[in-house]
C-alpha cells in the first residue's frame, strides 16, 4: 500500500488529541444510541396513514448522518462531517416545522413534494417522453457513462411512474395535491415541501419562522462553502515565515488534511441539534417516555456541557 506523505496527511494522531476526539465521537454515539430508543417508542406510537412517515424517516436520516459525524471526528476528519451537519441542520429544521402545527398537512406536503420529484426523474427515463430522448443524447456524448447499457439496467420507468400516479390519486393525497398545483402556479416554479400550506419559501425563512436565525447562520451559512466545494483555499493555507540568511522569507503552505480543528464545534453542534430534535419529539409525539428521557439526558448533562461549552479543549492555532 502506498505511504502517504505525512506532512499532508498524517495517519498518526497525537495521543492527547486523539484523547480528545474519540470521547467527542463517544459522547455522539450515546446520543445516536439513545436516539434508536426514541425511533421504536415514535414508531410503536404512531397510528396508521402515510402521513406518519415522514417524521419516521427524517428522524432515522437523522441518527443516520450523526452517527457518520461520529466516526469522521473520530479519525480527525473534520472538514467532511460539516458537510453533514448543515445536512443534519436541514433534518432538525423539518421536524420542528412538522411537529410544530398541522402535522398531518404538513407530512402530506412532503409525500406529494416526493413524489412529483421521483416522477420528474423517472421521466427522463422513460422511451416514450422528450426528457429520456434528451438524456440519450446526453449519454452518447458523456465521457465518464462509457456502458450505455446502463440505462436499461434500471427499473422500468413505466412502472414506476404508473405507480406514483395511482399513489397520487389516493383520496388522502388530494388536499396537498391541490395546494402543490397553487403554490406552483403562485410561485411560477416548484415549491419546496414546507412552501405549501402559506409556508415559508426557503431554508432562511424556515429557520427564521422556527426562531433559530443563529444556527442557521453559525451552521448552515457559514459552512456552505464546504459543502458546495467553493471554500477550497479559505482555511487551508498558511503564510510562514523563514529565515534565510539575513532575509526573513514568507511562504505559502498547504494545511494538512484531517486536521483536529473545529473538531470541538462540529461535535458541539451536532450534539446540539440531535438534543433540540430529541426535546421537540418527546414533547410532541411521545410525551409518556419524557420521565425516561429525562434520567437519561441528566446521566449525560455534564458531559454536554464540557463538549457545547465555552472552554477550548483543542486548542490549534492555524
Amino acid at each position: 500500500m502506498t505511504k502517504s506523505i505525512d506532512e499532508i496527511l498524517p495517519h498518526k494522531i497525537d495521543s492527547e488529541i486523539s484523547g480528545l476526539l474519540i470521547n467527542f465521537s463517544d459522547l455522539i454515539n450515546e446520543v445516536v444510541n439513545y436516539g434508536t430508543h426514541i425511533l421504536k417508542w415514535l414508531i410503536e406510537d404512531s397510528k396508521d396513514g402515510d402521513e406518519q412517515i415522514p417524521l419516521i424517516m427524517f428522524f432515522r436520516e437523522m441518527l443516520e448522518k450523526a452517527d457518520s459525524i461520529s466516526i469522521l471526528i473520530r479519525n480527525s476528519s473534520v472538514d467532511p462531517a460539516k458537510v453533514i451537519l448543515r445536512s443534519l441542520f436541514e433534518l432538525h429544521l423539518y421536524i420542528s416545522y412538522l411537529t410544530e402545527n398541522h402535522f398531518s398537512d404538513r407530512s402530506m406536503a412532503f409525500l406529494v413534494w416526493n413524489t412529483k420529484n421521483k416522477i420528474q426523474i423517472n421521466r427522463a427515463f422513460y422511451k416514450e417522453n422528450q426528457e429520456s430522448k434528451n438524456l440519450q443524447k446526453q449519454c452518447e456524448n458523456d465521457d465518464i457513462l462509457f456502458d450505455s447499457n446502463i440505462l436499461q439496467d434500471l427499473p422500468s420507468p413505466k412502472l414506476i411512474l404508473d405507480n406514483l400516479a395511482a399513489l397520487l390519486k389516493r383520496p388522502e393525497y388530494q388536499k396537498a395535491l391541490k395546494e402543490f398545483e397553487k403554490t406552483k402556479t403562485r410561485m411560477k416554479r416548484n415549491p419546496t415541501w414546507y412552501s405549501l400550506f402559506n409556508g415559508p419559501s426557503n431554508i432562511q425563512q424556515l429557520a427564521s419562522y422556527l426562531k433559530i436565525s443563529l444556527l442557521y447562520e453559525f451552521v448552515y451559512r457559514y459552512w456552505s462553502g464546504s459543502v458546495h466545494s467553493t471554500d477550497i483555499i479559505n482555511g487551508k493555507i498558511v503564510k510562514s515565515k523563514n529565515s534565510i540568511g539575513d532575509e526573513d522569507k514568507v511562504s505559502a503552505d498547504i494545511i494538512q488534511i484531517r486536521l483536529p480543528k473545529d473538531a470541538q464545534h462540529v461535535a458541539a453542534y451536532t450534539l446540539i441539534l440531535i438534543i433540540k430534535t430529541f426535546n421537540v419529539i418527546m414533547e410532541t409525539k411521545i410525551s409518556k417516555n419524557k420521565v425516561l428521557y429525562n434520567a437519561w439526558y441528566f446521566s449525560i448533562r455534564d458531559q454536554l456541557f464540557k463538549v457545547t461549552g465555552k472552554d477550548q479543549l483543542i486548542k490549534i492555532k492555524y
